[in-house]
Order: structure tokens, then C-alpha cells, then sequence
């Protein structure tokens, strides 16, 4: 059998297996206001800076995708990037976009497409029909919407808390997150030596430490460069896409905040998330020196984060789990995403995950044996993270 054969039997086991996002940046009034959507502009291109940044490089001026010109202009700014940018992750995932919605694909791959209403989705409906049981959007500590977002949505929607290395996060806040279901503290590290230094690691030590007594995961998001572009950030703001890789997060840094945590009996679930590529496999590694019985991938390496979201990737953190950790208790995918329509690539992780999978039955790497297969990819791409968020 080939490696296309494969794959496709692969792929039947897991594409329709519902979806847990359990992290995203979707805007949180928008869930809990579920109203009718806007434009393809608005809810395709205006919320993507992955969008935005491809758009610079092609040199488009900022008033045509942060500033303030007329939406139709912004629109034919797009129109001319995107069939720039074949070999680029956001092409393949625009097709993907496209063809979901039922849009003529080519038209829009050559620069032609409409910007049609989407008053017919609501963004509770799009999220259902993309499959998703459920997803858990970020939010700071003093907001005011957990509880609300929570309550009374088609898709069950969670909050988890977003806080930075250095941030003080009151007791109540943690509390009140607890209570509207959160059950993840979403950490954003950009420096690791600098942020799991004392003081600053007491304050993230003291929200851990909840975490491990309340059943929460805790995701430690390593490595983002973020101060490139002063012009850049003062028009688009800090998240306008500009953001660049540190070097490979130092594993002593991490290993030692995490065994600090161990030692008090306060380390909960984590998972290494490196923008970096180059510390994959260190990450891996690493993640077999804290464990704990009857908690399979306790610390694990997470998926292909931020600018390693494509198939390349996605290949390299499977690899590196496959060879360094425990492949069957992977975590697997989410978007990390401020777009509804990127929840879409749930699927392409599917399809790349069956296909890699296939290319090592065909090699002789794996067994072709469903009964050890199957439960592994199911497990990758929804079990796990069932098992995990409940």
C-alpha cells in the first residue's frame, strides 16, 4: 500500500473528531455577544496580523491595513498580497479559508474575490460547524468577561487566564476565573533567564502553585522577540505582527523554575511552548525530568507555535516528540489564533499528522497496525486534550 493509501485510512480515523482549542486570542466580547458577523474583510483579514505582516513585506502602506482607509481599499490591499504569496503558510491556509466558506477558491488565490457579507454566520455558529466541542480564549486578569463568555454558548467556551512572567495576579482574579470554569494559565515568557529570576518568578511561582492545586495547566509560551519595530509598534500596537524569535530558550533556566515548583509540591501541568525551532528537541528532553504518576505527558513539548505553525513545523515537533518524549501523550493542535477562520487548521494538522504517520508506515518506522495507530492519533488529535482540559 502507498503512502497516499495510508494516509487517507489514517485520516478517516480522526477528521471528524471533534475539536478542543485550548488556547486562543478570539475576542471575548465577540463570543459573548454572538451577533451576526461582518464582512470576509473583517472577520478574515482584519483580526490576522499574520495577515497584516505579509501584507508590509509586499509593500502595502500601513493605512491600508492598520490605519484608517475605506474597507474596500483595505480589501484590494489583500487582494493584490495573497497571490504573492505562494510557498507561504498563509496561501495554503487562505485555501483552506476559502474553500470552507464555499467561496470559488481560484478567484480569490488570483486576486479576483468579493468581499461578501457574513451576516449568516455568528460566530457560535461558525465555531460549531467547524466541529468545536470546546475552546478556552485568553484573558487578562482584571477581565470583566470570563463568567459572561461562559454561560449559555452553543460551543462551550471557557476563559483561561493571560498573564506575562512578570505579572501580579490577585488571589481573587485566580479565584474568579476558577469558578467561570478556567482551567489554564496561559504564560507568556519572552526572556526565560530574566523572568525565572527572583522577584519576578514569585509571582508566577504563587499563580503555579494554584494551578497544581486546582487541576490547571499551565503554558509556558517561550521566546518571542517583541521589541523589533518602534515605527511598527506605535501604528499597529504591540500584537500588530512584527514580533521576531529570540535565541533557543536556555533549558537550565526552565528546568530550574520547574524543579523549584516540584520540590514545593506545587508543579501543575505543563506545557513548553518555544517560538524558537532550535529548542524542540532540548524541550523534549526536558520534559522527561518532571512526571508524576498517573499524569502521562505531565511537562510535555507543545505544538508548532506562532511562526513554526505550518507543515514544516508541525513535522519537526512530531519528530521531536516521537524521539525525545512519548509521542501518544502529545497534546496536540490549537490555533493560538485571533481569527475564527483559523480554526480551519485543525484540519490541516490532521491531514499533516496522518501523512506523516504514513510516509513512516511506508518506511518501515512505524507498524502498519491499527490497533496501535489508531489509538495514538486519536489520542494526538482529541483524546489527549480531552484527558487534559476535561
Amino acid at each position: 500500500m502507498n503512502v497516499a493509501d495510508i494516509e487517507e485510512r489514517m485520516h478517516s480515523w480522526v477528521r471528524n473528531l471533534p475539536i478542543i482549542d485550548w488556547h486562543n486570542h478570539i475576542d471575548m466580547r465577540m463570543l459573548a455577544e454572538d451577533r451576526p458577523l461582518g464582512s470576509l474583510c473583517s472577520v478574515w483579514v482584519g483580526a490576522d496580523p499574520y495577515k497584516h505582516r505579509a501584507m508590509r513585506i509586499c509593500g502595502e502602506p500601513e493605512r491600508l491595513i492598520t490605519g484608517d482607509a475605506p474597507e474596500g481599499e483595505r480589501w484590494a490591499a489583500w487582494m493584490r498580497t495573497l497571490p504573492k504569496l505562494v510557498g507561504n503558510p498563509l496561501f495554503a491556509w487562505a485555501e483552506m479559508e476559502i474553500g470552507w466558506l464555499g467561496l470559488d477558491v481560484a478567484e480569490y488565490l488570483h486576486g479576483r474575490g468579493e468581499n461578501v457579507p457574513l451576516s449568516g454566520w455568528t460566530p457560535s455558529g461558525m465555531l460549531a460547524k467547524f466541529g468545536v466541542e470546546c475552546m478556552s480564549p485568553c484573558a487578562g486578569a482584571d477581565s470583566d468577561l470570563a463568567a459572561k463568555c461562559a454561560e449559555g454558548a452553543k460551543v462551550k467556551i471557557v476563559p483561561s487566564l493571560r498573564m506575562n512572567g512578570g505579572d501580579e495576579v490577585p488571589q481573587s482574579s485566580l479565584e474568579r476565573f476558577h469558578a467561570a470554569g478556567c482551567r489554564v494559565v496561559d504564560v507568556s515568557i519572552d526572556d526565560a533567564v530574566q523572568a525565572f529570576r527572583q522577584p519576578n518568578a514569585q509571582s508566577l511561582a504563587d499563580v503555579a502553585s494554584f494551578a497544581a492545586a486546582h487541576g490547571w495547566t499551565m503554558l509556558l509560551h517561550l521566546g518571542a522577540l517583541r521589541e523589533t519595530s518602534e515605527r511598527l509598534r506605535a501604528a499597529a500596537g504591540p500584537v500588530g505582527g512584527f514580533a521576531g524569535m529570540r535565541a533557543p530558550v536556555d533549558p537550565s533556566a526552565v528546568a530550574g523554575f520547574l524543579n523549584g515548583l516540584e520540590v514545593r509540591r506545587a508543579l501543575p501541568r505543563t506545557i513548553l511552548l518555544s517560538l524558537n525551532p532550535e529548542a524542540h528537541a532540548q524541550l523534549a528532553v526536558l520534559s522527561g525530568s518532571f512526571v508524576e504518576e498517573g499524569m502521562p505527558g505531565k511537562v510535555q513539548l507543545g505544538p508548532a507555535w506562532w511562526w513554526c505553525d505550518h507543515e514544516e513545523g508541525i513535522r519537526d515537533v512530531l519528530e521531536k516528540n516521537a524521539a525525545y518524549g512519548v509521542l501518544s501523550t502529545f497534546v496536540g493542535m490549537t490555533t493560538d489564533s485571533r481569527s475564527l477562520l483559523s480554526f480551519v487548521r485543525h484540519g490541516h494538522f490532521r491531514r499533516t499528522l496522518c501523512r506523516w504517520a504514513a510516509e513512516k508506515v511506508a518506511a518501515g518506522a512505524f507498524p502498519d497496525d491499527e490497533a496501535l495507530l489508531r489509538p495514538m492519533l486519536e489520542g494526538v488529535c482529541y483524546g489527549n486534550a480531552r484527558g487534559i482540559f476535561g
